[in-house]
């Protein structure tokens, strides 16, 4: 159960993790960009965008140009490998799965990746610096690098399978077998 909960904590912490800081003009406006919503403040006020506004405005034409639309379809499609992610995580911890964990893992790294671009788009016109995108990649990893099958295959020396490690060898030096034809 504890190989679980800590991919399924972390993947819930990708949620937390503000991903991109983004500046326009000469400070004009400035954007704090987390999965689903951005703070954005301004000499206007500040306000509180989520996703779907975005969406919304390249539908209506409010916002045009490559650059702006790219970076919105980036960041929605990692904002979905996240949620696929943690349905995977949530599905493998209720029915005790661990090959999704690595399934998982790569949903992850996906949504780290797209977020990174969506950061690289959003550049045009100011600067951007993806302070949790290299977060997002690191949990990716580390959940793909331990979420590598269940406790019953692995193979760790003193588990009951030392045959395969070497222990019960009655091989003397000199006993050497030839390899390939004689």
């Amino acid at each position: 159960m504890n190989r679980y909960r800590i991919p399924l904590i972390l993947q819930c912490l990708v949620f937390l993790i503000p991903l991109n800081i983004f500046m326009w003009g000469d400070w004009i406006i400035v954007d704090l960009q987390w999965a689903f919503f951005r703070f954005q403040s301004s000499p206007y006020g500040d306000s509180l965008i989520p996703i779907y506004k975005d969406i919304n405005y390249i539908l209506l034409g409010q916002t045009s140009g490559i650059h702006p639309v790219l970076a919105v379809v980036f960041w929605v499609a990692g904002g979905a490998l996240l949620v696929i992610g943690l349905l995977s995580i949530l599905f493998a911890y209720i029915n005790k799965r661990p090959d999704f964990i690595r399934k998982t893992s790569i949903f992850t790294i996906f949504a780290g990746i797209f977020f990174g671009l969506s950061a690289i788009e959003r550049f045009v016109g100011g600067f951007a610096i993806p302070v949790g995108v290299p977060g997002i990649l690191i949990i990716g990893w580390w959940m793909y690098r331990e979420g590598s099958g269940d406790d019953a295959t692995d193979d760790e020396p003193g588990d009951g399978n030392d045959e395969e490690h070497g222990a019960g060898n009655d091989d003397k030096p000199g006993d050497e077998k030839a390899i390939g034809p004689q």
